[in-house]
């Protein structure tokens, strides 16, 4: 039997979805943003990937922004629920959020940034180019929490939560061009970004 192999850049489009950007953080910046040039109408829906992505000041959530004008503003109305899971014990439940008046959306919460530690996200957004109803979003969000001590001491969480993604209004529904990554202090010390564009059916 003959095997064929493809490439990675192949096999994504022929399952629907184009890797559009990668950015790599291996000295600290402020944040990180997927521009206008990036998000466009050539897709409806998007998806990102994180990879160890970690803050240079300890123990700090890492939020994402939507903006409709390429950041000029990130003033997007969101209501967003998130949940925790505790992966060294039972332990399970609903968790605060920056709340539904701050524009930005929770993705975790008191990221470690020690060395060889940080978190690891997968979001998924629906209609973010659409100029007819809401936008939607969810994801899961695995990382080391600052009181972690080591394998099966201390904490780590895996994360799962979903936003709906208005507007600047309540009647709004200008389509969202920009995502800016930032933790809630500090600046990203390290992280690999990388944002897809999915086919829409």
């Amino acid at each position: 039997m003959a095997i064929t192999t493809i490439d990675a850049t192949t096999a994504l489009s022929n399952n629907g979805m184009t890797l559009l950007n990668t950015t790599t953080v291996s000295s600290a910046v402020a944040s990180v943003a997927f521009t206008s040039s990036l998000i466009t109408d050539t897709y409806m829906d998007y998806k990102v990937t994180i990879r160890f992505a970690a803050p240079a000041t300890n123990g700090q959530a890492l939020y994402v922004f939507p903006s409709i004008d390429n950041g000029s503003n990130y003033n997007v109305l969101i209501e967003q629920s998130k949940q925790y899971h505790d992966l060294k014990s039972t332990a399970t439940g609903n968790a605060s959020t920056a709340g539904n008046s701050s524009a930005k959306i929770d993705l975790n919460a008191g990221t470690e940034n020690t060395a060889n530690k940080g978190t690891h996200i997968e979001i998924n957004f629906i209609g973010l180019r659409q100029t007819t109803g809401t936008k939607g979003m969810y994801y899961n969000s695995i990382g080391t929490h600052d009181l972690d001590d080591g394998h099966n001491t201390g904490n780590d969480y895996w994360w799962n939560g979903a936003a709906k993604i208005i507007g600047t209004s309540n009647s709004d529904r200008t389509a969202i061009n920009n995502l800016k990554f930032q933790f809630a202090s500090g600046n990203v010390a390290q992280g690999t970004f990388s944002l897809y564009g999915i086919k829409s059916a």
